[in-house]
This record gives C-alpha cells, sequence and structure tokens, in this order.
C-alpha cells in the first residue's frame, strides 16, 4: 500500500539580528529642500535626496513625507495676482490688452520655443525646481535594488532622471545589510507574468492578448524568474521573497525591521496640503507625537516657534517635520483646520538644531539628537 503523501518540511532561514524599534519614526520635509537656492541642477538635487535617505536608512525611519511647496516665484504671483492683471488701453483697432510683470511661466514656454540647449537647460531647472514629485521619485530610488528600478519606475515620467542617482554608492543601513546573513535566504523581488497567452475565438482566427493579472513569478535579480509555491499573487507587485522556500513573507520575518505599510525599508508619501501631513498618515492610528524642527534660516530672521523644546522623544509613532517655518505657514495659510489658528498649534514641541543648517543637515542632527 503506497504512503500518502506528505506536506514538504519548511527549510529553515536565517533569523534577523535588527529588531523594531519601540518608536516609529516618519520625517517630513519640504519641496523647498530643493529650491533653486539650495539645489542649481538635477546633480544636486539628486545629492540632497541621497543625503535624506541616508539618514533615514540609519535611523530606521518608517516614512518619509514629502511637503508641496509652490516656488518663490509662484508664491510670488499668487500674492501678486491683481497687480498682474491685464491693463485695457484703447487702440486703434480696438481695446489692446497690455500685461505687466511677465510670469515665470512665460519665460519658461518662451525658453521652450528656443532652440538650442541653454533653453534647455533653462526649462530643465525650471521643471525640477522645488518639484515634490521628483524628490520623492529620487528617495523611491534609493530603497529599490538595481534590478527592480526598470520595472518599478517604468511609468514614471521621471524614470529618465536617475542618471546621477544611478552613479552613488547604495545605501548601507538597508534592512538585509549587516543583519546576520539573512541576504543570502530572502530576497526583494517583482511580480510578474511568465507570458500573455492568446485566447481563440469563434469565428476569429487570432484573437486580442489578453493580459494576466495574476502570476506566481517573481523577478528576484537571478539568471530566471523564481517560481512560488503555492498560490498566485497579483502581478506588479514589490514582494519580499523567502527564496528556500519559494514564499512570499513580509519584510518583518526577513529583516526584523520594516517600514510603514510593511515596505522595504522606508515609505514614501507625497502630500499636497499641511493638513495631508497628519490626516494621510501612513500609521494606522497616525502619530503620536510631532516635532518641528526649524532649518532652512541662513540669515537668523526666523521667528520663534515658541514650542517646548525637547532632547528626546518618547515612545510610539513620532513624526519630525524639517523646515522653514515660513514654508509651512504659507502651506498652512492655504486652507482653514477647524480648531487651529496658527500653525505651530499643529507640534507638540521642538528639536533644536544648530541654527543655519540646511534641511537635509537639520534632518540628520535631529534623529541623531532625539532618538
Amino acid at each position: 500500500m503506497a504512503k500518502p503523501k506528505t506536506e514538504e518540511t519548511a527549510k529553515a532561514t536565517r533569523k534577523p539580528a535588527k529588531i523594531q524599534s519601540s518608536t516609529k519614526v516618519a520625517l517630513c520635509v519640504p519641496s523647498s529642500v530643493i529650491s533653486k537656492s539650495n539645489a542649481r541642477n538635477l546633480e544636486q538635487i539628486t545629492n540632497i535626496a541621497y543625503q535624506i535617505a541616508k539618514a533615514a536608512s540609519v535611523y530606521n525611519v518608517s516614512e518619509i513625507v514629502v511637503l508641496d511647496i509652490p516656488t518663490a516665484d509662484e508664491i510670488q504671483k499668487k500674492l501678486e495676482a491683481e497687480a498682474n492683471k491685464a491693463v485695457q488701453l484703447e487702440g486703434d483697432k480696438g481695446n489692446k490688452k497690455i500685461k505687466f510683470n511677465i510670469s515665470n511661466e512665460e519665460i519658461v514656454a518662451e525658453a521652450k520655443s528656443e532652440e538650442g540647449p541653454a533653453a534647455e537647460k533653462l526649462v530643465e531647472k525650471e521643471e525640477n525646481e522645488n518639484n515634490a514629485l521628483l524628490l520623492a521619485t529620487l528617495l523611491q530610488f534609493f530603497v529599490t535594488p538595481p534590478y527592480l528600478v526598470k520595472g518599478v519606475f517604468r511609468a514614471s515620467k521621471y524614470n529618465k532622471k536617475f542618471k546621477y542617482a544611478e552613479k552613488l554608492p547604495k545605501l548601507s543601513n538597508l534592512p538585509f545589510m549587516n543583519n546576520n546573513g539573512v541576504i543570502e535566504d530572502f530576497k526583494e523581488g517583482l511580480t510578474v507574468p511568465k507570458h500573455t497567452p492568446k485566447i481563440q475565438k469563434k469565428n476569429k482566427k487570432v484573437s486580442a492578448l489578453k493580459k494576466l493579472k495574476v502570476t506566481k513569478y517573481v523577478n528576484v535579480g537571478q539568471s530566471s524568474l523564481l517560481e512560488l509555491n503555492g498560490t498566485e499573487v497579483p502581478v506588479n507587485v514589490r514582494v519580499t521573497v523567502d527564496v528556500k522556500n519559494k514564499k512570499i513573507v513580509s519584510p518583518q520575518e526577513a529583516y526584523g525591521v520594516t517600514g510603514s505599510k510593511a515596505s522595504f525599508g522606508y515609505f514614501v508619501r507625497y502630500a499636497k496640503s499641511f493638513s495631508s501631513i497628519f490626516t494621510e498618515s501612513s500609521f494606522p492610528s497616525g502619530y503620536t507625537e510631532s516635532v518641528f524642527v526649524q532649518a532652512d534660516d541662513f540669515f537668523g530672521k526666523a521667528k520663534d516657534s515658541k514650542l517646548d523644546t525637547v532632547d528626546k522623544v518618547g515612545k510610539g509613532e513620532v513624526l519630525f517635520v524639517v523646515s522653514n517655518l515660513k514654508d509651512l505657514e504659507y502651506s498652512f495659510s492655504q486652507e482653514k483646520i477647524p480648531g487651529v489658528e496658527q500653525v505651530t498649534e499643529m507640534f507638540d514641541s521642538q528639536v533644536k538644531v544648530p541654527p543655519g543648517l540646511r534641511i537635509e543637515d537639520a534632518a540628520l542632527v535631529a534623529l541623531a539628537k532625539a532618538l
């Protein structure tokens, strides 16, 4: 009599040495960190993003929030909207519009109509300045394995902006590094369809291709795709894979640490408005503490926030907002938050850093000081 088949015994995998801290950290930076006064070109923008990513990886930041702040020219244009109105003058052929104070957008449009490298550089510079989505994309790039970059950013309009990022050293504090060799047993992957079958329909010789929505195949950077055991999973999803047992696991199980929403490294979030920093938190219960860090004040003209100063933060989900107070006040002024009259009321305390620090430097100093 044949013996019944038994389930294959799971192969042992390495246990991570890293453990999740009782303090989960979110870091918010404004897009003005890459304003034209801080970064003159894509290379400098990339280096700023890299410095923020390094600080986040060293201190196990779970979430990075990029607050969208308009450029100084855009803010000025909005504040002077009435002054920029068209003036109606009578002419030989009726009324003629004369517009004073030509806007930044018109200068860019004029540059686009000109030919030559100089015009192209001006256009690129204007498109990159204070570009929150570009900054968020670069931050995500630095926690994406090289073999997944093409697949992850295939649909991004910024996938041509990595020429400097690709030349920088890999972050040395990613979850799988210096972690009891777990990189041998666990890999980051992207689920991909093995093939796209053709479907034969009646009265048609060749039918349209049907896109697969689920798959068992994962790109883990090896010479061939890894086929998972068990059920199929959705296509084009970032996953952590136990390559010995050919199954998907959580980053927490594989590396001992995880970003927000079970992400590898940190989770990157775009905030269109000031209130969305708090209301769209990737932590299920929101933040238990919010801390302000004054930065980007090169001339000492920023007013005092009058917040209580702390040297260390408590346990829980702590949000660090590193910015010039002026930028936060502008963003806050664009909406009404019930019961809140000024932006500093949204913070519990502040961490003081040496005056005159750039935002990316202040972020590193604040995390080192308060954690």
